[in-house]
């Protein structure tokens, strides 16, 4: 396994953290490097141990997760030791950590750990530096099949099979029937996945309200707006939405991808939104719920976790719809997907061991623990097949269960994804000031390019 050159580490620490948008986990912590042990998870070596009880042989694997997980966890890994005798040792850090902490200590060949939370965009750049073990071995095709194509995609690198997920996330259309209401503006009542909404409809909805809860387009009060303004987990779905590319199947590809017709169009209709006052200019993704939830917002694309976020925060007023569709492009509807996954650990003395368990936590018993436990859209098909058809499931949680089976488009997969990211975030924005959007593109190229340079 080839070790990419290290000339582009620094670049990548810096601008990584980015990368996690779309992962449902926003925990900052205090504690980095923590190791949570419970009584199925004590000891911190991931050897092979002796038991002293028994005498036999025992194995122990240490699992690098985010701190946000553990106590989710505990129990889940308390269950796997009583069905299998393997102890799961849980080493947390913080979200913003463990990116560092891989870079720091998987670089170096440590046998410390041999499962690894794995942020799904950053797969091909893990494999690229030789820091995650191929998995074709433990899934058969039909095992594979028990998840969604998205995230089987997502964590595999040229066709070969190396992170199953743990879970992901999708994306709704939230809006504010206060709002509506007091504009006497009605939403036909037969929007589904299968019956959305057009965009020219969802404008023309929105521009109707503001005319009379924003008539001077004083009061603050937008009409359309994306709750990740500018990143390119739920900007690209704009453009991906009209037959766009995030980049060349070869994960290199930009010229000729990102200045094609479908992302000058898709570009364009976001910056006309900002021009005719219909999106925001100048507001930052983290203040959008916060303005959604004081009734600022007509539409907003967010994903399921705003319910949450209107419950904490007295917002009753909402209700929920899937992603629109451009108009003659109903079959290219496209939503943002994926969250956090598993890996190996290429370095791991215990690959059988730490195998068995990834797989019990995405296809088996541990799949259906954790979202249970944890309650973030799973990606094992018979789990969304049961958020379907359950009648108590809140509505968010249905759609995004079929648009994670039917609408979901990975991210760009490529090892240079944290540059890439960084570049497009910021071209998006530009765009968003009023900057021209060809040039905008021609330039992201040409930063993008150089940047591949260093994984080639």
């Amino acid at each position: 396994m080839k070790r990419k050159k290290l000339v582009a580490l620094s670049l990548l620490v810096a601008v990584m953290t980015a990368s996690l948008a779309g992962c449902g986990s926003s925990s900052s912590g205090t504690s980095s490097g923590s190791t949570s042990s419970g009584s199925a998870s004590s000891g911190s070596s991931s050897q092979s141990s002796s038991s002293e009880a028994s005498g036999e042989s025992e194995t122990t694997i240490t699992y690098m997760t985010n701190t946000d997980f553990i106590s989710t966890l505990e129990p889940i890994v308390e269950k796997y030791y009583e069905e299998t005798g393997v102890k799961v040792v849980l080493e947390g850090y913080t979200t913003t950590d463990i990116q560092d902490v891989i870079e720091v200590k998987i670089s170096s060949g440590t046998t410390d750990y041999d499962v690894l939370a794995v942020d799904v965009p950053l797969v091909s750049a893990y494999v690229n530096r030789g820091y995650l073990a191929p998995m074709d071995e433990y899934f058969t095709d039909e095992e594979r099949a028990q998840l969604t194509d998205a995230s089987v995609k997502s964590g595999s690198v040229d066709g070969v099979f190396y992170a199953p997920p743990m879970n992901t996330s999708s994306m709704c259309m939230y809006y504010n029937t206060a709002l509506l209401e007091q504009a006497g503006v009605e939403i036909r009542d037969d929007v589904s996945p299968e019956n959305r909404l057009t965009w020219d409809e969802v404008i023309d909805l929105a521009k109707q309200t503001l005319s009379v809860v924003n008539p001077d387009g004083n009061s603050g009060i937008y009409g359309i707006e994306f709750r990740q303004v500018s990143r390119v987990y739920q900007m690209n779905p704009i453009v991906n939405s009209l037959g766009g590319l995030n980049i060349g199947e070869d994960g290199f590809t930009v010229d000729g991808v990102l200045n094609s017709d479908e992302w000058i169009e898709g570009m364009a209709w976001y910056q006309n939104l900002v021009n005719e006052g219909i999106a925001s200019r100048g507001v930052a993704a983290d203040e959008l719920r916060t303005m959604f939830a004081a009734g600022r917002v007509v539409f907003m694309i967010d994903t399921t976790s705003l319910d949450a976020y209107c419950g904490n925060n007295g917002m009753e007023t909402w209700d929920v719809m899937p992603v629109p569709t451009f108009e003659g492009h109903e079959s290219d509807v496209a939503t943002g997907t994926g969250s956090w996954n598993f890996g190996i650990n290429y370095a791991s003395e215990n690959k059988d061991a730490a195998a068995d368990f990834i797989k019990w936590m995405s296809i088996g018993e541990g799949a259906d623990l954790w979202y249970a436990g944890y309650n973030q859209l799973p990606t094992k098909v018979s789990l969304l097949e049961s958020i379907q058809d359950d009648a108590s499931a809140a509505e968010s949680l249905k759609i995004a269960a079929y648009e994670a089976q039917n609408t979901a488009v990975s991210r760009a997969l490529t090892p240079a994804f944290s540059e890439y990211q960084t570049i497009m975030n910021a071209a998006w924005e530009d765009v968003r000031n009023g900057e021209e959007v060809e040039a905008t593109l021609n330039s992201a190229i040409e930063q993008i390019n150089l940047a591949m340079e260093a994984y080639k």
